[in-house]
């Protein structure tokens, strides 16, 4: 891990992966000791909880963590959770709620009763019962909505939630309906649809600096979801980002020119938090597109899709410089971190620890 503490000025976003299965997090900066944590994962290996080893080993005193968000409730981001609520006892609980809560959290309730094999019930029922014991810190983040607003010394500071969609959360109280309609006296786990569409995408403005949070956010084909729905109708985006945290792994659905044209700068700072169970994300064919639109492509560990193109010798040049160890590891910690100060418009400064490398210069090699 990098553990330099950031100085008061600085706005820094750490990336934490570990090459999918075990969690992915973010923990951001906000100067003069302001700290956010998004998502959890852990290390299997030393029974750590990632973020918050991070943040006790730079001196962060966990009562300085503001908030602690949820961005969807898969288990490859919310492993671990329940811990850093437990931990940061001052921080607000931010997540995508629907709008029947009670409902919800009957469901939940029910769901956690029958079988403790679900993480993510599990999880969200561990969290709630905390933030209840200690008066319901909870905000909830819907499209357009400002989480967190103050001024240092003129300079403003903003944390946006730009998902999810109203219609989004309307067609989640629907299928909490349909659950508990069906729920029935059988022994047997809800399986929720995917919460790809209800992932809260973050827009962090500091002083000059925007970087946006894709969060799992897909693209899809409804205007009134996902990506299209932020394109089509955010009004709170009033410069490009210059930092962007791909969408959903790198994958292909969580991809839009739209989002490149519109709500990203020209050749940003852009990170992947891979995934490496099953179908690998990112592909070999995205990997190559993403490092076409960003000179400064960062991803915390090298799992990606291991099928060869024999046409492309800058993707064969990648799998050999790291294939062979992608098969040997299921556990793959890896750090990316970007900071910026925000008494000036410098771009972002980026260094990487564990598994995490730059893609771009491997990718270059290729083609000599």
């Amino acid at each position: 891990m990098l553990l330099d503490k950031p100085n008061a000025d600085i706005l820094e976003i750490s990336l934490f992966g570990t090459g999918g299965g075990y969690g992915e997090s973010i923990v951001i900066h906000f100067p003069q000791n302001k700290w956010i944590v998004i998502d959890s994962c852990i290390d299997p290996t030393k029974k750590l909880n990632i973020p918050l080893t991070y943040l006790t080993s730079v001196g962060v005193n966990l009562n300085d963590v503001k908030f602690i968000i949820a961005t969807h409730w898969h288990n490859d981001h919310i492993l671990g959770l329940s811990d850093i609520v437990e931990k940061c006892q001052n921080a607000e609980l931010v997540f995508a709620r629907p709008t029947d809560q009670q409902k919800f959290a009957r469901l939940v309730s029910l769901d956690t009763k029958k079988s403790s094999n679900s993480q993510s019930t599990s999880e969200y029922s561990a969290c709630i019962k905390l933030t209840k014991e200690r008066g319901y810190k909870l905000k909830e983040a819907i499209s357009d909505r400002v989480l967190f607003s103050e001024r240092i010394d003129g300079i403003p500071l903003e944390l946006i939630s730009l998902s999810p969609s109203d219609y989004a959360n309307h067609l989640f109280d629907l299928e909490i309906s349909e659950l508990m309609n069906n729920f029935g006296a059988a022994n047997k786990k809800i399986i929720y649809t995917s919460p790809n569409f209800r992932s809260i995408v973050l827009l962090v403005k500091a002083g000059s600096h925007r970087a946006i949070l894709g969060a799992d956010l897909e693209v899809g084909n409804d205007e009134r979801l996902g990506w299209k729905h932020i394109i089509s109708n955010t009004v709170l985006i009033d410069e490009k980002a210059t930092l962007f945290k791909i969408p959903h792994h790198g994958s292909d659905n969580g991809y839009s020119d739209d989002i490149w044209k519109k709500l990203v700068a020209n050749n940003p700072k852009t990170g992947i938090t891979p995934w490496n169970r099953n179908t690998k994300l990112p592909n070999a064919k995205m990997l190559s597109l993403y490092s076409e639109l960003s000179d400064s492509l960062y991803i915390t560990s090298p799992n990606i899709d291991l099928r060869r193109k024999k046409k492309d010798r800058r993707i064969e040049r990648l799998l050999d410089h790291f294939g062979a160890k992608v098969k040997e590891i299921s556990f793959s910690f890896g750090q990316v971190r970007y900071r910026a100060s925000i008494k000036d418009n410098i771009t972002w400064a980026v260094d990487v620890a564990g598994e995490a490398f730059h893609v771009n210069p491997t990718l270059k090699e290729g083609t000599s």
